[in-house]
């Protein structure tokens, strides 16, 4: 049985050499596409992102000396979160090239970015390799995982459905009059998705008896990916609008808004995979 990147070992495994060759990928692809494509592609991350994440992702699992088991956890972890961050938007690829998504400009079909959807494939790719060793079991003796991940997840999942609560019943912060979010009950609608995600992050803290194990891990990994696919980038979209000077409001509903909603998708995108990884490993035993 393969053994956990955190544990003691004299060789990594033919899982984490995986893991290791496609962070290489990861930054083969963004040589090319910064040096050696010259076509028009799209930027929705920084430049920084991809390299950072293959070097963080790879040494975390290669562990070029012993010792230290804290410091290569924390590398190890920061290189995934920034690999799924590298891999933002390609879910919105996928419906590119199946050609669900279509262009305003032509009204026709948006054009593929090629170079940009293939590097954030192997990025994918990647991530999902790390988050599988990230994921296996420590070794016996190890320290339970905390549980009070799933209140931090509670916490980050309020901010958008009490704001869409509170416009919807004639309430106007941070917008410049009622109606501004929507008519009727539409900010209500709105608001299911994340009042299900807070649910479920206190189901992830201390599950009810009649929620198969299976079924509560499958909402905590489906929601986790979804919000993990979205989260970054909105907030370096909005980063990088605010340094520009583009992000003042302009519309019916303030910079500060946007700012609070999209900080917390991209917190609650970590505090729900360490919440649903935590219920992951305290249920083991009892499975």
């Amino acid at each position: 049985m393969e053994q956990s990147i955190y544990t003691s070992k004299n060789r990594i495994t033919a899982g984490e050499w995986i893991a290791v060759a496609l962070c290489i990928a990861v930054l083969a692809s963004w040589v090319f596409q910064n040096f050696i494509f010259t076509g028009d592609t799209k930027v929705v991350s920084p430049v920084w992102l991809q390299p950072v994440a293959a070097v963080l992702g790879a040494l975390g699992i290669m562990r070029l000396s012993s010792g230290w088991e804290r410091l290569w956890k924390a590398l190890y972890m920061i290189g995934l979160l920034f690999m799924v961050w590298a891999a933002n938007k390609v879910l919105f690829d996928f419906l590119t090239m199946a050609g669900l998504i279509g262009d305003p400009a032509t009204g026709g079909r948006a054009r593929v970015d090629w170079p940009g959807t293939i590097s954030r494939i192997i990025a994918f790719a990647a991530a999902v390799a790390l988050a599988r060793q990230a994921l296996k079991e420590p070794a016996p003796g190890s320290t339970t995982p905390a549980s009070w991940y799933g209140y931090a997840a509670f916490v980050l999942a309020l901010p958008y459905p009490l704001f869409r609560i509170i416009w919807a019943l004639g309430g106007t912060p941070g917008i410049t009059h009622p109606g501004a979010a929507g008519e009727g009950f539409a900010p209500l609608i709105l608001a299911i998705p994340w009042i299900l995600a807070a649910v479920l992050s206190l189901l992830l803290v201390s599950p009810r008896k009649w929620i198969p194990r299976r079924l509560l891990l499958v909402a905590g990994w489906t929601a986790t990916a979804i919000v993990a696919s979205i989260g970054p980038i909105a907030l370096w979209s909005m980063i990088t609008m605010l340094a520009s000077g583009e992000g003042q409001s302009k519309g019916e509903i303030a910079t500060w808004v946007f700012c609070l909603f999209y900080t917390s998708w991209f917190l609650w995108a970590i505090a729900a995979f360490a919440a649903t990884r935590s219920y992951q490993l305290r249920s083991a035993g009892k499975a």
